[in-house]
Parts: C-alpha cells; sequence; structure tokens
C-alpha cells in the first residue's frame, strides 16, 4: 500500500474513521460494540488520547490527540484483532474493513468542535436514533454528564464552552448538549 499523506505528530488530533466492506455490518449484534471499545481500550489507550468516538453498525469515527508514533500498528492490531474474533463468531472469512483506515489531521480548535459535533450527531443524522443521548455507543453521553468518562477526555472540547474562566463542568456540559442538539446543517 503506498504511504499515507498525513504524517502523525505527536500533540496533534485526528480524525480517524473506517466502514465495513461492501453493504456489510461492523457490528451485527449488542455485543459486538462494547467488544470493539474493549480493542480499542486495549490497542490504542498507550498511543492515543481518544477525545470523542461514535460506533456505527457499518462503520466508527474516533477523535484522537496523538501521544506516540505507535498509532499504526496500533490500529493494525485493533482492525486484525476485531475481525479475526468477528469472522470466527459469524463463521465469515475475508476482509472486514473496507481497506485501511481513513485519517485526517484537525488544525483548529474551531473544527475540532465541529467534528466532536459531527461524531455525536452520526446516529440521529442516520436515523437510528432521535436524539443523539439515545444512542449508547457514542462518547456523547459523557460530554453531558450522563455517563462518566471511562476512557475518554472530553474536556479538551469541554474547555471551550462556558464563559472565560469558567470552572463549572456542569455549564459546560449544558452549553455543549446545546450546541450539538441545536445545530441545523
Amino acid at each position: 500500500m503506498p504511504k499515507r499523506k498525513v504524517h502523525l505528530i505527536p500533540g496533534n488530533y485526528y480524525h480517524i474513521y473506517n466502514k465495513a466492506v461492501t453493504d456489510n455490518n461492523l457490528f451485527i449484534e449488542e455485543k459486538n460494540y462494547p467488544f470493539f471499545l474493549s480493542k480499542i481500550k486495549k490497542y490504542l489507550l498507550d498511543c492515543v488520547d481518544i477525545l470523542a468516538y461514535c460506533l456505527m453498525p457499518n462503520h466508527y469515527h474516533l477523535l484522537i490527540q496523538v501521544k506516540t508514533k505507535e498509532l499504526p500498528k496500533a490500529m493494525q492490531q485493533l482492525a486484525l484483532s476485531y475481525s479475526a474474533s468477528f469472522n470466527k463468531e459469524y463463521q465469515r472469512v475475508g476482509h472486514l474493513f473496507q481497506g485501511r483506515y481513513q485519517l485526517k489531521q484537525i488544525d483548529d480548535q474551531t473544527y475540532l468542535d465541529h467534528l466532536s459535533r459531527y461524531i455525536h450527531l452520526n446516529p440521529s443524522s442516520a436515523g437510528l436514533v432521535g436524539k443523539p443521548a439515545a444512542w449508547q455507543y457514542s462518547s456523547y453521553r459523557e460530554y453531558i454528564g450522563l455517563r462518566t468518562p471511562d476512557f475518554i477526555n472530553p474536556m479538551v472540547i469541554l474547555d471551550v464552552f462556558g464563559s472565560p474562566g469558567e470552572t463549572s463542568l456542569v455549564r459546560k456540559q449544558n452549553e455543549y448538549r446545546v450546541y450539538v442538539e441545536d445545530y441545523i446543517p
């Protein structure tokens, strides 16, 4: 495969996404979602901080900040491990993902905020749920205080919300909720 045009630089933010081959799904049953999240924790947390995520039936999104240059190897391990388990569970063979994961560098805070909103709105935009908080396989619930963050760091984005010098997490969470749920494309 040709080399990537986007170079990983520790400290920088990136949007990672991938989808299943053809019209297949990455997640067939409810148990697949937490299993994939466990693989993310196992393979990625040493080399990235995860700011936001969303797992959809046929694709996923991760918003990350790179800590080390080991991400390509970790992503390969994630994909291979999940694919092998998935193929074994559902008696299938072949590729699960549509090629290598996609990677886009995020250069400014405004785009970072917008991308987090896009990721969190994915399930409602796709018609899977009415409100983004109803989709349990995204980090949106952590952002608005409905679930305690397990492995994500929402503060990079939440710190932008509220008044300058704002210390109230609840106010930041409420402003983020409005930012996401009142969005009109």
